[in-house]
């Protein structure tokens, strides 16, 4: 790993609603990722935060008889507290809705508009007749042009995982009123991204992407048709009075386009961090930093071409990284608090610890974008197998026959062979975390795991106490104490509770990689790290 400034961000939750755990599924992916950077001596930042504007929140605002500031605070209060529950250790989480990031929007609006890069055209949209209002794209509904899936939104498939212009989708409706829209025309403005093709292709070559997502991207640089002519449009950035959003600055009754203000969230989040309050520090800040964003694959279209092509023309440093991870499902549909197939987080804590969760996610987190499907039983298979099974056995068979016999105080040695054996794994599962491959961290520990536990068989502490050998037991479970403070803290970045309980019984500052071996050490008794999942603790859900 190199040592230059790095500024991690994760994909916005949207502020119209709870937390799920298809959210924290991505969350825990970058915290696992950001908290191993830490470990290694990087010098990084995670920020995230609140994406708060659109019309989706002005209308459940009014539903709830609120102001959308009273809405968007509410939700921001209950997403800061879920993260805290589940140990997301960001550096800052903020909104957009924020005077940091009206500014930080209104000052690249300009320099994009100085630069040519903003037009204005007519546009045709989509008018709810009985609401009296524009509708924005995710309040249209219809048959994908595309693919021919049904129920998709207007502004993309979540089938296909293309985007199309809203005309375009077939047998519309309004979701407001389950009406057929209107076309009315109204001026927008286009930001011109069909002059950017060269400069959005040269970054898709040079950036660090999944090939899968990449492939994904090209795509759009040829036509159906096999043409490499107008396969960037223009992109409609505005959106008419009633919205609630950033004001376009001298335009009344326009508003910036959600997709437009959202990303530089990760902008003012980090500045934000900072303590900084002028736009130039903001820049300066952003410029110095290389930025790796993790995503969903629903929106790789926004950050892999929109975004980076918006940051080059206003001068700004562009992300180096694109991670994208696919859904977490049930029976095979998407979570989504909009179609009401979701698992409140507040449920299933009631039931299993952070790390439990933390630890299911990681091991079926690789480096692809497939989706992810939540099954509680194979939930239960993993944790009673890694963590109970293998792991937490580990210091349960050991730590006894410590303090029984020799006061809890390591001894003077440990079986080298058997050490070197197993802390020669260390650097895979550093690199594993590394490039982001959570799943082979997990399975690289447990292999750990199975050799430590193979070890103890074969020396069977049981036996030895009951012997005249107190020696070699003091070596046996000295050996397996310290390769089970290894293989707890390598696994510290995924399990960060289990780390921190076994690091206050070894009287470590904290979880640490650079791990030496322990010799004539006084260790406390540490508590049950983990439980194991019953039938019962299923039934509660």
């Amino acid at each position: 790993m190199n040592k230059n400034k790095k500024l991690i961000t994760y994909a916005l939750p949207y502020a119209n609603g709870p937390l799920h755990l298809g959210h924290m599924m991505g969350l825990i992916q970058v915290d696992c990722y950001a908290r191993a950077l830490r470990m290694a001596g990087e010098d990084i930042m995670f920020v995230c935060g609140d994406d708060a504007h659109g019309t989706p929140i002005m209308l459940n605002a009014q539903k709830k008889n609120m102001t959308p500031e009273e809405l968007i605070k509410m939700f921001y209060d209950d997403h800061v507290a879920d993260l805290k529950s589940f140990s997301i250790s960001v550096d800052g989480y903020h909104s957009t809705h924020d005077v940091l990031n009206f500014s930080v929007v209104h000052n690249v609006y300009q320099t994009l508009d100085n630069a040519g890069c903003i037009g204005a055209s007519n546009v045709n949209q989509a008018f709810d007749e009985q609401e009296e209002m524009f509708l924005p794209d995710r309040y249209i509904k219809g048959v994908c042009p595309l693919c021919g899936a049904k129920d998709q939104y207007g502004d993309h498939c979540e089938v296909c995982g293309k985007t199309y212009a809203i005309e375009e989708l077939k047998s519309p409706r309004s979701t407001v009123s389950n009406t057929e829209p209107v076309w009315k025309t109204s001026e927008h403005f286009l930001y011109k991204l069909s002059e950017k093709k060269a400069e959005a292709e040269l970054w898709l070559k040079e950036a660090n992407l999944q090939e899968s997502v990449r492939n994904k991207l090209e795509e759009w640089f040829v036509s159906s048709d096999g043409k490499e002519s107008e396969t960037l449009k223009d992109w409609d950035i505005s959106r008419d009075a009633p919205y609630f959003g950033i004001d376009i600055p001298g335009q009344p009754n326009k508003y910036f386009y959600v997709w437009l203000d959202a990303p530089f969230g990760y902008m003012s989040s980090m500045g934000s961090t900072l303590g900084l309050s002028h736009v130039k520090d903001v820049f300066d800040a952003w410029n110095e930093r290389e930025i790796i964003h993790f995503i969903g694959k629903d929106i790789v279209y926004f950050h892999g071409i929109f975004w980076p092509s918006v940051l080059k023309s206003a001068g700004l440093r562009q992300p180096s990284q694109l991670h994208v991870h696919g859904f977490l499902t049930m029976a095979g549909d998407k979570m989504s608090k909009s179609r009401g197939t979701f698992v409140a987080i507040k449920d299933c804590l009631a039931v299993f610890s952070p790390d439990m969760l933390r630890y299911y996610f990681a091991s079926r987190l690789s480096i692809g974008v497939t989706d992810v499907e939540l099954n509680w039983d194979d939930f239960r298979q993993k944790i009673n197998s890694d963590l109970v099974g293998k792991l937490a056995n580990i210091g349960s068979r050991s730590q006894g026959f410590l303090h029984k016999h020799f006061d809890g105080k390591l001894g003077d040695s440990v079986d080298r062979a058997i050490w070197d054996a197993v802390s020669q794994k260390k650097e895979q599962v550093e690199m594993a975390f590394s490039s982001k491959n959570m799943a082979l961290a997990c399975r690289l520990v447990m292999e750990m795991c199975d050799e430590i536990n193979q070890y103890i068989d074969h020396e069977k502490p049981w036996v030895l106490a009951k012997s005249d050998d107190l020696e070699h037991l003091h070596t046996v479970v000295t050996t397996a104490m310290n390769l089970f403070r290894l293989v707890v803290y390598l696994l510290a970045p995924i399990t960060p509770s289990i780390a921190s309980r076994v690091a206050k019984a070894f009287y470590d500052a904290q979880p640490l990689w650079a791990v030496e071996i322990l010799l004539n050490h006084n260790i406390d008794v540490f508590e049950h790290l983990v439980a194991r999942v019953s039938d019962e603790d299923l039934a509660k859900l």
